[in-house]
Parts: C-alpha cells; structure tokens; sequence
C-alpha cells in the first residue's frame, strides 16, 4: 500500500465542483474512495434525509487532454478550436453517472502570469443509460466500433461529437454540459 494518498487532478477538480454544485448547506456530501482499486466510479455524492436515511449516487470521471486544432485550409471544412479524446471504455454498474471531463487554457498563447482559476474545463455528464447508448452508438463510417470518441468547442457554449459519430452530423451535446445537468443528479439523490 502507498504511504500517501493521492488524487488525479481532474477528479479533485470535478469533486470541488460538484460540491459547489451540491452544498453541504442543502444535505449533500461528496466523497472520494480511499482506495486506488475502487472498482467501477472515482466519487460518490451522498443526501442526507431528515430521517437519518440517505440516498448515494456514484460518478465515474473520464478525462481527456485538450487539443488545440489549427483553423482548415478549406472553409468547407467545420474545426473547432478546441477537441477531446476518449477511449471507448465498458461502461460498469457500479456507476450512476459518469463525467467526460477536458481541461484546457482558452488563451494557450498567453504569456504574462496566470492563476489556475484561468483555466477552463468542457465537462459533459451522462447517467448510465446514456452512457451505454452513447457507447454503442460510437462506429466508425464503416460502422464498426470505433476505440475512441471525442467532442469539439471553441467555448463552454456548444460541445458537438467530433468522433465515434458513424455519420459525421457533429451531434450537438450542449445540453449534456454538467451545469446544465445537476438537476439530474438532484433528482436521482431525491427522497
């Protein structure tokens, strides 16, 4: 066993913002496992009732590195400015909700000093049902299962499937942003 406990940064991020999301104040608590071999989800986020019952619900995170895209030569061509990638994964029951999370700098040519409330992050959250729909509908053009999927923005304001669409119609996934999306989550803590 590792004689320090440590946490990926995007999972410290998502659980400090889904704790601003879901305060203490209103009965909520996140928690994070202790173990590194926690199988199937990296949070849980617990409501405390007035009867001293609770309900949980568990999130599994998937982070992705930000990739800066050069603008087209064609202006036929759609790029974002900026675009994740995820390996395909199974999704487990061990988790009830899952978040895509990447992080990115929105002015990576900056150059004076910056503070890390400067960056930004593209996290979209999907309950379990979403997920393995959104799994098996990741193909290749040939319509195969693609290994990977991933998503393009040029700011918080619309995310879009840029890969693992078999169709290339850039599927509008805005309303999956976890801002967006709290409101599920309440309901699934609900008494």
């Amino acid at each position: 066993m590792d004689p320090v406990f440590t946490l990926q940064w995007p999972e410290f991020l998502l659980a400090n913002r889904v704790q601003k999301l879901l305060p203490k104040s209103q009965g909520y608590s996140v928690l994070i496992p202790v173990s590194r071999q926690e199988k199937g989800f990296d949070l849980a986020v617990i409501r405390k009732r007035q009867n001293g019952t609770s309900r949980v619900a568990t999130i599994q995170i998937k982070a992705s590195r930000v990739y800066l895209q050069r603008q087209p030569n064609r202006t036929s061509t759609t790029r974002f400015r900026f675009h994740t990638w995820f390996n395909r994964f199974d999704v487990p029951k061990e988790a009830d909700f899952f978040l895509l999370c990447g992080l990115y700098a929105p002015d990576a040519g900056r150059t004076k000093a910056i503070g890390t409330q400067w960056y930004r992050d593209s996290t979209l959250m999907f309950s379990r049902q979403e997920m393995k729909k959104f799994m098996a509908s990741c193909l290749t053009r040939g319509g195969k299962q693609d290994r990977m999927f991933g998503f393009g923005f040029d700011d918080e304001r619309k995310v879009v499937q840029t890969r693992g669409d078999k169709d290339r119609q850039f599927k509008d996934f805005t309303q999956f942003l976890l801002s967006k999306r709290i409101a599920l989550l309440k309901t699934a803590l609900r008494d």
